[in-house]
């Protein structure tokens, strides 16, 4: 809603770039709060005396997550009119779409809190069930790590080296 209140200039008296600083430091906020809770549930399913090296990948899955939102919010700019001529000329719909399109793509992971487990029993359960491992999802969980890693490294080349490869102004 901040960043709703912001293109449209609702910004309650103060000037659009503390507004904007506001907003970033709440949702980093909000991403430290929703960070930790899971890497305490993470850290209580990894096998005794592997925490670091677990705590190392739940910490590159999620750098690896932020890299990759940021390639595919790229691609999105595409769907609606975000150019400067269009924004300076005061159409700021499209921009407005796009917010509320990338605001339901990342509250979309609420719907999956109820696969969280709700008691320590449960948590203990799910950490017996651990260990069992799987070479297969070890596969999927590296090839998803790394497609992200290349995918979200080439779009940034490109923006780089190609401004406006992906349709955008």
């Amino acid at each position: 809603m901040l960043q709703i209140l912001l293109i449209q200039g609702i910004t309650f008296g103060l000037s659009p770039f503390l507004f904007a600083l506001g907003d970033d430091i709440f949702a980093d906020f909000i991403a430290g709060v929703q960070f930790l809770p899971t890497t305490i549930m993470m850290v209580h399913l990894c096998p005794t005396g592997s925490e670091g090296a677990s705590y190392a990948m739940f910490t590159t899955v999620n750098n690896c997550a932020m890299g990759m939102a940021s390639a595919l919010s790229t691609n999105l700019l595409g769907i609606w009119d975000v150019s400067k001529e269009t924004m300076i000329g005061g159409d700021l719909s499209g921009m407005t779409k796009l917010t509320l399109l990338t605001t339901a793509l990342q509250t979309s992971g609420l719907l999956f809190v109820r696969l969280l487990p709700n008691t320590k029993d449960d948590l203990a359960k799910l950490h017996a069930d651990y260990y069992s491992g799987s070479r297969i999802g070890g596969f999927i969980f590296l090839s998803i790590t790394l497609a992200s890693v290349l995918w979200a490294v080439t779009v940034h080349l490109l923006n780089i080296i190609a401004p406006g490869w992906s349709g955008e102004s």
